[in-house]
């Protein structure tokens, strides 16, 4: 099958020729073949998968006119790329169209949360051939009753599939498929697209489920310059810590030497911080530097992408926001400011400059510690090498299934094995079990033991092996919480002409004293007043400026780029023993292929560690003691992720609890455990503590002891529409909403210890945010390995973050971040003066 000849004059004037990918996924795209598209960032995948569509659609429209009807789908986690994608068709789009009459031209619109009234509204009478939208909104789109007969769709396209399938909106993308695939006339053809999705088989089965699918891929190790720079040498490096302030002037320096960067931090608050640095440091790109997060109001950011667009914007710093495949063509460079954590995130990242067919994506690490010149170095090699992280797919969420048959009970009457049918057709609910599917359908008919005052009234009603919504309210409060997203409370920040500049926690402003500065988008203000949920600013000045942190998860170290550090590791730890200084800077210079400036900061690194202990590795397991004040500090380092780290932490705290008083405090790369001497344990009893032999079940009762289940249960019942989202409460609502989930848990626990959403609660907190499975295997490799304990005089330079990290809460000088600078430098400064043994 060829392209629709309109289709086909518009690529051979506009391209030299199709790309590698095109050539590969074409014949099975075009075959109509369910395809994943795995390809590099530039590599032409998106239009490998437009061009099959378009041409079908061209071909429906020259035979016989589309139906009033959405034909075709394309689906984005975000909406920007929506927009993006939009502009890019509309040249195509045109190239059709000029070739047919009027009354049968392809329409091609987009739907997201951010589509006005007027624009919804026509959509609904002329429905687009071509929707352009997210998970939510289709979602929403398929319960609606005046889409009832708006779908006949033969394709859809999933644009950036990783970006969904580690979260719970992935789970909702795979039954809202479902639920299309039950309105198309044939079998739905699915396209997937992803320039870092890996393992396939795990991706497949989420967009696929059991059908057959074909694979068109090409060698995501894409032509890229990645190279890692390190302050001047008269500018030291700290061995703990992440404030990109200390990195700002390097930074600067990039910035002023490129055209266009792109600036990745890990936060928010960082984002922030270093776009006031860089306006300051370079005063003359002022107006043509931008923070851009999600925290920002929507308009600024449109200002900040269009600036991106047509080449005005110097410099952007953002969060993970601008990371997925949004086209600027003016980005010439990519910093990476702290390592990501993760070799997929930071080939995503990026793949942000040098978007274009035969472009070279440019790009630096800049390493904020020590620690962090280490990850870089394994992290650059893994890149190198194309080696991605592994994606973790949720395991049937039962709050998206609840969300999921509330919207279908709207939509229309389901007989209930047709629904089961339907649900077990999805990827992530393969193997879901009829019980599940009944105790969640229990649940929303308002079955169980806690009724009434709680929200759990009937929202379905079940008759003769059907169900349908049981009210219009039900339907409204359904549509007003739609997605798996759950925000924390924000307050609106304006500035006195009431333009929005973006949002905040509202404990970040309870926290700010009279007159206090902080910044929001790289401006610097003060509020002048609050009104209800809303705080107005006015531009301010001052020394201490303080930054808003917002409660977003942190960045966790992938399983991949552990093995890699651990490598790295394992290779200096061998040249040190064998050569010292100049077998390690061999080992660095050959495999590594590491410049000189950054092996002169690992090696004064590695000399002051192995005056404190060997470096550490997985085998065998180091220990160190350490007496701080009254307590000692029995520290493990686990190069295994701050999941793993605190599962560890927390099972190993339990079994030895019975001793006394343990505080246990985690990371990425260690965990650690303050104890008083007293009763501190001897090597036996610490390796018994490693036991695999029940850890999930000590685990468990730990969970059930602490907050974490509780807090985390608001989110569930949000998800699964048993209470509100806080977004839709008022002003005085939130400490309802948070008391109402947390009594919600308690009382569930109490009288229905199996409802689906306690029980949903309990699997993500195990298996999403604790890892529980990986945990108890490091236990067990633990447990079994060979140990080497030291007892120090202060913590070691590997050990500096995780004890700067403990040791954070307790400084109480007015700039905790110099203090805690101080601090680590004494410590680390100390092993320079220790002799060796």
């Amino acid at each position: 099958m060829k392209l629709h000849p309109g289709l086909q004059a518009w690529f051979a004037q506009t391209f030299q020729g199709m790309t590698e990918i095109q050539r590969k996924a074409l014949p099975h795209t075009l075959a109509g073949q369910n395809t994943l598209i795995l390809a590099p960032t530039g590599s032409g995948k998106t239009l490998s998968a437009f061009l099959s569509c378009l041409s079908e659609l061209a071909v429906r429209a020259d035979v016989g006119g589309l139906p009033n009807a959405v034909c075709a789908v394309y689906i984005t986690p975000l909406k920007s790329l929506g927009r993006d994608i939009h502009r890019n068709l509309e040249e195509p789009l045109a190239a059709i169209n000029a070739n047919l009459e009027p009354g049968r031209r392809i329409r091609m619109e987009v739907r997201t949360g951010d589509t006005d009234l007027a624009a919804r509204g026509k959509q609904q009478r002329q429905r687009p051939h071509l929707l352009l939208t997210t998970p939510e909104s289709l979602s929403a789109l398929l319960s609606q009753k005046g889409w009832q007969d708006g779908f006949a769709p033969a394709c859809v396209i999933v644009d950036e599939v990783h970006a969904l399938a580690e979260s719970k909106r992935g789970s909702l993308l795979a039954l809202t498929l479902e639920r299309l695939e039950a309105k198309s006339p044939r079998p739905l053809q699915r396209i997937g697209l992803s320039a870092t999705a890996w393992p396939v088989d795990v991706v497949c089965r989420l967009l696929f489920g059991a059908r057959a699918c074909a694979v068109a891929s090409v060698d995501v190790r894409k032509a890229h310059r990645l190279e890692i720079v390190v302050p001047a040498e008269d500018h030291s490096l700290p061995a703990a810590g992440y404030n990109p302030y200390r990195v700002a002037q390097p930074v600067a320096d990039l910035v002023a030497n490129a055209r266009c960067s792109l600036v990745f931090v890990t936060t928010r608050s960082a984002a922030e911080q270093l776009g006031l640095a860089l306006k300051i440091l370079l005063p003359e790109f002022d107006e043509q530097i931008g923070v851009h997060h999600s925290s920002i109001d929507r308009l600024s950011r449109l200002a900040i992408e269009a600036g991106l667009a047509d080449g005005t914007m110097k410099a952007v710093v953002c969060s993970s926001s601008l990371e997925l495949g949004v086209d600027f063509q003016s980005v010439d460079q990519v910093l990476l400011i702290g390592t990501p954590r993760g070799v997929s995130r930071a080939l995503q990242r990026l793949g942000r400059s040098g978007h274009r067919v035969d472009g070279v994506a440019d790009g630096s690490l800049v390493p904020l510690s020590l620690p962090d010149v280490m990850q870089a170095v394994a992290l650059r090699r893994a890149a190198e090498q194309g080696r991605l992280d592994a994606l973790r797919v949720p395991t049937a969420p039962l709050d998206v299934l609840a969300q999921a048959l509330l919207g279908m009970s709207i939509e229309r009457s389901w007989r209930l094995d047709e629904a089961y049918e339907l649900v077990r057709k999805s990827g992530p609910y393969g193997q879901l079990s009829r019980e599940d599917f009944d105790s969640v359908i229990e649940y929303l008919s308002g079955g169980g033991k806690v009724l009434g005052p709680y929200g759990t009234y009937g929202k379905i009603v079940v008759e003769h092996g059907e169900f349908r919504v049981a009210s219009q309210k039900v339907a409204r409060q359904y549509y007003m919480n739609i997605g798996t997203i759950s925000d924390d409370y924000k307050v609106k920040v304006v500035s006195r002409g009431n333009k929005k500049l973006g949002e905040v926690e509202e404990q970040f402003i309870a926290s700010l004293r009279p007159a206090e500065a902080f910044t929001i988008g790289g401006k610097v203000v003060a509020v002048e007043r609050l009104h209800q949920n809303t705080a107005v600013v006015k531009p301010a000045e001052g020394q201490r400026v303080q930054t808003p942190r917002w409660m977003g998860a942190k960045m966790p170290l992938t399983a991949r780029l552990a093995a890699e550090e651990l490598e790295l590791r394992r290779d200096l730890r061998s040249a040190w023993d064998s050569g010292g200084r100049a077998a390690c800077c061999k080992i660095l210079q050959r495999k590594w292929k590491v410049g000189s400036d950054v092996i002169a900061r690992i090696l004064t690194f590695l000399e002051r560690q192995n005056r404190a202990a060997p470096i550490p590795v997985d085998s065998p397991v180091q220990v160190e003691r350490v007496r701080e004040g009254r307590s000692l500090l029995i520290l493990f380092h686990v190069v295994a992720g701050r999941a793993i780290n605190r599962s560890l932490a927390w099972v190993v705290g339990h079994r030895l609890g019975n001793a006394g008083s343990i505080v246990a405090n985690h990371d990425d790369h260690s965990f650690l455990l303050s104890i008083s001497p007293r009763d501190a344990p001897d090597e036996a009893q610490l390796r018994a503590c490693f036991q695999p032999a029940n850890f999930q079940a000590d685990l468990r009762t730990i969970l059930e002891q602490s907050e974490m289940l509780g807090r985390s249960f608001r989110p569930v019942a949000e998800t699964g529409q048993l209470i509100q989202k806080r977004t839709y409460l008022g002003m005085n609502s939130p400490k309802a909403s948070s008391w109402n989930g947390s009594l919600l848990y308690t009382t569930l626990l109490k009288h229905e210890p199996d409802h689906p959403l306690l029980r949903e609660a309990v699997r993500e907190v195990m298996h999403d945010l604790m890892d529980a499975d990986r945990a108890a295997e490091q236990a067990e490799q633990i447990f079994e390995a060979k140990w080497e304990v030291f007892d120090l005089p202060r913590p070691s330079p590997f050990a500096l973050p995780l004890f700067a990290a403990f040791s954070r809460e307790t400084l109480l000088a007015q700039d905790p971040e110099k203090a805690l600078d101080e601090m680590v430098a004494a410590l680390y400064d100390g092993w320079e003066l220790e002799q060796l043994a």
